[in-house]
């Protein structure tokens, strides 16, 4: 019974980090530093961080410190936009929005995917969702690392802020039906993915969260 109820507790603790990390939709939180759970998803997520930078100049640096001109003024103009963001903060948000988002859907549940993706993008899921419950099948999918995510492309469109987040991780990917029997992967054999995700999110809003608005591979 004590393990059951520390493993309760450390779970509930995990989601109320998360959602920390990539803010909640109540209507009433202060402006937000611009990162993802989403998002995203959340952007999700997908997803990002609901907590202040502390150390503006630090940010400052990172974004003169960025190599690709694209990404900077990216930055630099997501920044304007909403003083609060923070680059390493988003990226740390949108592993976290990537890890949930994945178990959500490997686990059918709608109902965290809803929060974190944007309405089209939960429509995708749902479907696949629906077509893997018709053929009766199950996934036993596990994430095992996430080797690399790192920021592609970054910009301001009007008041809205795009990220996308390349997502280097390894997985194990297994399908079973409904009785038991392999129908696809390898209980043994983990496999490379590389996932483009964006995460977008309403600079003017005062909801913090980033929704996951496109996925695709590569």
């Amino acid at each position: 019974m004590l393990d059951i109820i520390l493993l309760a507790m450390l779970a509930g603790f995990i989601i109320l980090r998360l959602r920390s990390e990539l803010g909640k939709k109540t209507g009433n939180e202060p402006l937000p530093p611009a990162a993802p759970r989403a998002s995203h998803g959340g952007e999700q997520g997908g997803t990002a961080a609901n907590q202040r930078s502390t150390a503006p100049a630090r940010e400052d640096n990172v974004i003169d410190m960025e190599e690709d001109a694209g990404l900077r003024r990216g930055y630099q103009d997501i920044r304007r936009a909403d003083h609060n963001f923070d680059v390493p903060t988003f990226v740390q948000g949108a592993r976290a929005a990537y890890e949930m988002i994945l178990e959500a859907f490997w686990a059918g549940d709608r109902d965290t995917l809803k929060e974190f993706l944007d309405d089209g993008v939960f429509n995708q899921f749902s479907a696949a969702l629906d077509a893997r419950e018709q053929n009766g099948y199950r996934v036993e999918n596990k994430l095992i690392d996430i080797d690399e995510a790192n920021i592609i492309k970054a910009q301001l469109t009007g008041r809205t802020a795009e990220i996308t987040v390349h997502f280097k991780a390894e997985l194990i990917a297994v399908t079973k039906d409904a009785d038991g029997n392999l129908v696809e992967g390898d209980l043994s054999d983990a496999v490379e993915v590389n996932d483009r995700w964006t995460f977008a999110r309403d600079t003017k809003s005062r909801d913090p969260n980033w929704l996951l608005v496109a996925t695709r591979a590569g």
